[in-house]
């Protein structure tokens, strides 16, 4: 049967097989049109027909934000694909099963409503790469994939509120958050947990680790590796702002290779719990790097050493920061007798305002021609010996005028287990700066200098 409209309205040619077809049965004022203009009318009414079947691709609205649904099957990557200039906020809501490649920067993926995620699906290729700048990741988790966030190649990215977990295995996958290659950050409020590798591993990078919980990884909670800066529970002003690292298989903190870490007001407990662990099982260990612990830091019941150097240099109580400089290194060596603080392999140390009590083992050991200088703290309790030297060793105490602003004086270094100052061999020694006797009448057999 025909069909007729009046000359304002647009005819339908919905449920025609062709607009020839339409353009048959359309008849105008009850007239048949012409095949050209029926022609003309009918695409006209296929293509609106089309705009109201077919899915609308995301756009930005005026202020550069897009919301994407995928729980209705909408993806980040095509948000991302959009070319228009600017910032790019895109909102995400549910669930994403993607990987997502960030090229362009100014962009910033945020959780639009609570429980929104990225799933990388394949374990061989990682879940979100950020290759730009300015880019902020805000309230999401990133899980799946070979590592769970990867920031590389000299780009800059803010992650915070975040839950991230890589899933790949080899030596650098299944990593949490790893920024490598130049690139440079921040991760604030990140629970990057229970990876089949490391929390957080820096290669090459410089990055500040704040208000965070890295726990229960395979490997380090946070590995700092090959010329990197980590800031560790404290900001870029210098502000508090601490992490806890607990329950890694390796080691809490590894600074190796070149690298730099500032490490405050952190508690870095119970770490260690591999036994088959190639890199160590200690709280903090710095390897052929430099290390400054301004203080503030509880590093407690880890299975081997507390802090370690080994071929390093650094600060334990830095007074430079303002920052308050106690250390407590306790109750660490949970297993067979070790240390609380170890200086190996030329390694060389101040220590100051420090609390060494209660390890299963030497409270501080210096072996194979390490030198400490010790301002100020106590070292006692120790199940061993307090300060126990080796092959060539020093410990300096300074008990005279101390740097501005003055630390407190050495509390005491007695009350261990064995002997309080124990040098080992004829080639160790120690020396005080100030008046004798040691304070706290500890038990020497080690010759001074």
């Amino acid at each position: 049967m025909a069909k007729s409209i009046g000359w304002s309205m647009v005819p339908v040619c919905a449920g025609y097989p062709t607009a020839r077809v339409c353009a048959a049965h359309l008849h105008i004022g009850g007239r048949p049109v012409t095949h050209g203009r029926s022609l003309v009318l009918c695409l006209l009414a296929m293509l609106a027909a089309l705009a109201t079947a077919l899915p609308i691709p995301a756009r930005a609205d005026n202020s550069g934000k897009i919301t994407i649904r995928c729980d209705k099957s909408k993806t980040i990557a095509d948000a991302l694909a959009q070319q228009q200039g600017g910032p790019l906020t895109v909102e995400v809501v549910g669930t994403c099963f993607e990987h997502v490649t960030v090229r362009r920067s100014g962009v910033t993926l945020v959780a639009g409503a609570p429980g929104a995620a990225i799933q990388g699906t394949d374990s061989k290729v990682d879940t979100l790469t950020v290759i730009a700048d300015r880019f902020v990741l805000d309230g999401l988790s990133v899980s799946g994939g070979r590592n769970g966030i990867v920031v590389t190649g000299g780009s800059q990215a803010q992650l915070r509120n975040c839950a991230v977990r890589g899933a790949g295995s080899g030596i650098v996958s299944g990593v949490g958050i790893l920024f490598r290659q130049g690139a440079s950050g921040s991760v604030d409020s990140c629970n990057s947990s229970g990876n089949t590798a490391d929390g957080i591993f820096l290669d090459g990078s410089i990055v500040t680790i704040t208000n965070s919980t890295i726990k229960g990884n395979a490997r380090n909670g946070v590995f700092v590796f090959g010329g990197s800066t980590g800031r560790i529970g404290v900001t870029n002003d210098f502000a508090a702002a601490p992490n806890t690292i607990s329950d890694n298989g390796a080691n809490g903190i590894h600074v190796t290779l070149g690298s730099l870490g500032i490490i405050y007001g952190n508690t870095v407990t119970g770490n260690g719990t591999n036994p088959n662990s190639p890199l160590g099982r200690f709280g903090v260990v710095v390897v052929d790097s430099r290390a400054d612990l301004p203080g503030g830091n509880t590093i407690t019941g880890n299975f081997a050493s507390g802090i370690a150097f080994s071929k390093s240099t650094g600060f334990i109580g830095d007074p430079g920061f303002g920052l308050p400089t106690v250390n407590v290194i306790r109750g660490n060596s949970t297993a067979a007798p070790s240390q609380g603080v170890v200086l190996s392999l030329g390694s060389a140390a101040v220590m100051r305002n420090a609390t060494v009590e209660a390890n299963n083992g030497a409270g501080v050991a210096l072996t194979g021609r390490s030198t400490l200088s010790v301002f100020s703290g106590s070292v006692t309790n120790n199940s061993v010996n307090g300060f126990q030297l080796s092959q060539g060793s020093a410990v300096v105490f300074n008990l005279a005028l101390a740097p501005i602003p003055s630390p407190p004086p050495l509390a005491s270094i007695s009350g261990n287990t064995g002997t309080d100052l124990l040098c080992v061999d004829s080639e160790s020694s120690f020396s005080v700066v100030g008046p004798l006797p040691l304070p706290g009448n500890p038990t020497v057999a080690c010759s001074a200098f």
